[in-house]
């Protein structure tokens, strides 16, 4: 992953106070009657070493560097793949007592319910707040899709099945852009500065809304191949 910033100031300082620059953000003095001008060192970039877990943190709507720093976060889808994710629905139905010579049925009735999910760099499980999605054409918001099932299933002697459903699911990369701005306390004259910076290998696995059904069905002595 890498930071990328770029940074643009807004808003001159109030006349009649003073600015002062840390690297986390502005502290403001109000001096009656006195301006002391912003010097250079005071334009450098707010957040220029934020970690990718701090990236996150604004991501997730949280703040970062003692409360200082918030942000929006923007993803920029760069490709997208379709694949098929496969769960179980319901309850699994099982004829694998000894002796036993007949089918069974059962009467299967369940919902499942498929979730778009994120990660960063290849680790699972990236929490996010609002946010906003750029180039994700028909699945630009949250989505989830739920399959509901009434069916019949059939299990011969010496099997065990499972009523299976698909969700068809697509796998979107790219990056986050976040939009870091520093926070504004009401005591503080109106100075902020602006600055971009990129959480890279974003990956969001959001289902269409296309289900598909199916059985899984293995020997007794057998694990399913669908999770459930």
């Amino acid at each position: 992953m890498r930071n990328d910033p770029t940074t643009t100031k807004r808003r001159p300082a109030a006349k009649g106070r003073t600015i002062l620059k840390t690297a986390v953000g502005v502290a403001a003095l109000a001096l009656a009657g006195t301006v002391v001008p912003a010097t250079s060192a005071s334009a450098a970039p707010v957040a220029a070493r934020l970690t990718p877990e701090e990236l996150q943190t604004i991501c997730a709507g949280g703040t970062v560097a003692e409360g200082l720093l918030e942000g929006d976060c923007v993803f920029e889808v760069q490709g997208e793949t379709l694949r098929t994710d496969w769960r179980q629905v319901g309850d699994q139905v099982s004829n694998c007592n000894a002796g036993t010579t007949s089918p069974i049925g059962r009467t299967v009735v369940a919902t499942r319910s498929f979730s778009e999910t994120w990660k960063a760099g290849g680790n699972a499980g990236l929490s996010l707040g609002p946010i906003s999605i750029e180039g994700g054409g028909e699945y630009s918001e949250t989505r989830t899709v739920s399959s509901e099932t009434r069916d019949e299933i059939t299990v011969n002697p010496g099997r065990k099945a499972a009523l299976t459903a698909g969700a068809v699911t697509a796998v979107q990369t790219g990056r986050m852009r976040v939009e870091i701005r520093e926070v504004q306390i009401a005591e503080w004259p109106s100075w902020t500065e602006y600055e971009t910076q990129y959480l890279d290998e974003v990956t969001r696995d959001v289902p269409t809304g296309t289900i598909e059904r199916g059985q899984d069905e293995v020997s007794c002595a057998e694990d399913f191949r669908v999770p459930a």
